[in-house]
């Protein structure tokens, strides 16, 4: 079976697919019904996609510890390459903010921290077990 086959890959996709779901059902909340509720319950429906996301994250660890040593370097090695392009990503994007060279809010910034490492990851995975073929 390959990295991206299996139970786990199948359940990685579920839980996306709950995050999804949950943030737009949190966003919606928020926008409407939730307007005017006291900060505490914003916060609580806010935070209501962390859920998924750390389900999606307990499947990938999981998958990972289930892989042999090779498939396991190739993971430690695409993780390493995908948090210093991300962090390098990020240091550059603040940078640039800070120059106001480009506008954009913080808060939209680090929307993407977290779906930019995982992109970065997949593609990084992909090209180091090409070094292993």
């Amino acid at each position: 079976m390959n990295a991206c086959s299996g139970p786990g890959s199948r359940t990685s996709i579920v839980a996306a697919m709950a995050y999804a779901v949950t943030v737009l059902i949190c966003v919606w909340l928020l926008k409407h019904p939730l307007t005017d509720a006291p900060p505490v319950w914003r916060a609580l429906v806010a935070l209501l996609p962390m859920a998924p996301i750390a389900w999606m994250i307990r499947v990938q660890v999981a998958m990972i510890m289930a892989r042999d040593e090779l498939q396991r370097r190739i993971d430690l090695e695409a993780i390493a390459i995908a948090s210093i392009g991300v962090g390098l990503g990020s240091l550059s994007l603040a940078l640039l903010i800070v120059a106001r060279v480009w506008d954009i809010s913080g808060r939209v910034a680090l929307l993407w921290v977290l779906p930019a490492l995982s992109l970065c990851y997949g593609v990084a995975r992909y090209w180091v077990a090409r070094r292993y073929r």
